[in-house]
């Protein structure tokens, strides 16, 4: 495991987990929100961000978590040895959310400096219906190695599957 992926809804843990796996293998951690946002939610567009990921993608060890875009899902994907999938319940990534939102409304996320939490009941729903999780799910299934993806169903799944990391 030298080049890994961390995918999911949105709010289901991935950079939590990313942090954890990194203590546990020493891999640097990339996390997309860093790549993607300008302070104050300014998106730094499509064609920035998939140069940036090509970038980071290309070196020899990391974990990349996050939202990857999708014109850069298939090279991310084949250029990793690993592609961990937190397809948690729903409302499990729904409590989170609400939860990230409430202790990040003012002070911001240490991957996000300058974009405190917005609540947002549309967001809210694409977390609840996974929507986010259609075009993932159908990335993952052109993936031509699918021997290195790793579904995780749940917290208790990952916390394993983090203890036996290395």
């Amino acid at each position: 495991m030298k080049k890994v992926v961390v995918v999911g809804v949105s709010a289901s843990g991935k950079s939590t987990f990313s942090r954890e796996l990194s203590k546990k293998t020493d891999l640097p951690t990339i996390f997309m929100d860093e790549i993607m946002w300008n302070p104050g939610w300014e998106y730094i567009g499509d064609e920035a961000t998939v140069s940036a990921l090509d970038k980071e993608s290309s070196k020899t060890e990391w974990i990349i978590e996050g939202y990857v875009t999708t014109n850069a899902r298939t090279f991310l994907f084949e250029r990793a040895d690993t592609i961990i999938y937190l397809n948690y319940a729903p409302w499990i990534a729904t409590c989170r959310y609400i939860k990230r939102w409430w202790n990040h409304r003012v002070q911001s996320r240490p991957e996000l400096v300058g974009s405190p939490e917005k609540f947002s009941f549309k967001f809210l729903k694409l977390v609840w219906t996974k929507g986010e999780a259609i075009s993932l799910k159908r990335f993952l299934q052109d993936v031509s190695d699918q021997s290195k993806i790793i579904t995780l169903s749940s917290p208790k799944e990952a916390e394993e599957f983090l203890s036996r990391a290395l």
